[in-house]
């Protein structure tokens, strides 16, 4: 474990079409507060914000109660749009100038289907004389989007991750994945599925997708003002989505063979994370698999200070806690 935030109190958060979803952490690297809130619809869409005032009021309602004005917030930041490109360099160009030649090679060898990008560079591999590099690109318009709603919240945002990255260095630690392994990591929440590759501990591919809303759910509220649905597990649309998310493991797990290790290597692990209903059914599915290690991230030893368990679909946070 590595907690990274320094001597001062921090805040970690994410935004769900269904939730607000914020880890408090203080000084001495305690966690103090799990705190969630339940969106509304249509206030998030495709991880888009769609209402910001209306999300403004919620934060800003949270961040007064618990005290966190200017606090140092560190988001995971998920986006329908987010893509993991591939391209390759001369290995003359400096690995400090890559970024730069990937922005200026934007159009022409390096391909995006939006505008003004935020690229970050995730990975590098010398393939036949020239330097490959995978780099995470999102539109600088939904970032932009984000920090000014926190910063409208009253929270001081100083750092982005992104899910699939922050859920990885959890899998990584608790079940000592190695750089062997070839591995395939399932985010599963209510609406959406995203799907990330991971070899050599850098991710090859991600893909995002959406899942059919629940046909009915109860909204519920603790005592501690911790809010939640409550979704029958019967609900019709769990076939759907399940069979959906097995056709895509499917046809990724083909992909990643043929296409990405031209078929010499193929998926061997596959981790579960998220909040959907039905992911332990998932899991149970590749039991009598001889070719497949499956893990489900289940931690009980996350907890406050106070001893309060912080569940399990705040793994996320608690990845980007420990960068």
């Amino acid at each position: 474990m590595s907690t990274y935030w320094g001597n001062h109190a921090a805040v970690f958060v994410t935004f769900t079409k269904r939730y607000i979803r914020i880890l408090v952490g203080n000084r001495k690297h305690q966690y103090t507060h799990a705190i969630q809130r339940i969106i509304e619809d249509g206030w998030i869409d495709k991880s888009e914000i769609i209402q910001d005032e209306q999300l403004v009021r919620a934060l800003t309602s949270v961040v007064k109660q618990y005290k966190l004005a200017g606090s140092k917030t560190y988001v995971s930041f998920s986006s329908h749009e987010l893509l993991l490109r591939s391209t390759k360099l001369p290995l003359s160009v400096p690995i400090e100038e890559l970024k730069g030649s990937l922005y200026m090679a934007l159009g022409e060898s390096f391909q995006l289907p939006f505008q003004d990008p935020i690229i970050e560079i995730v990975g590098t591999e010398e393939v036949d004389g020239e330097r490959e590099v995978r780099a995470l690109a999102v539109p600088e318009e939904g970032v932009n989007k984000m920090v000014a709603l926190l910063k409208q919240s009253k929270l001081r945002p100083v750092v982005m991750d992104v899910p699939f990255l922050n859920l990885y260095r959890l899998f990584e630690e608790q079940f000592h994945l190695t750089e062997e392994q070839n591995i395939l990591l399932i985010h599963a929440e209510l609406d959406g599925v995203q799907l990330s590759m991971f070899h050599n501990h850098e991710p090859v591919y991600v893909r995002t997708f959406t899942l059919a809303p629940p046909t009915e759910y109860t909204t519920f509220e603790s005592r501690t003002g911790y809010q939640y649905i409550e979704v029958l597990k019967e609900d019709v649309v769990f076939t759907e989505h399940m069979n959906m998310m097995k056709k895509e493991i499917e046809r990724l797990q083909s992909f990643y063979q043929f296409n990405l290790q031209q078929g010499k290597q193929k998926i061997d692990t596959i981790c579960i994370a998220g909040d959907h209903p039905h992911l332990s059914e998932l899991k149970e599915s590749y039991a009598d698999s001889e070719d497949i290690n499956a893990f489900l991230l289940h931690e009980q030893s996350w907890g406050t200070k106070t001893g309060y368990k912080i569940p399990d679909s705040f793994a996320e946070l608690v990845g980007l806690s420990w960068k």
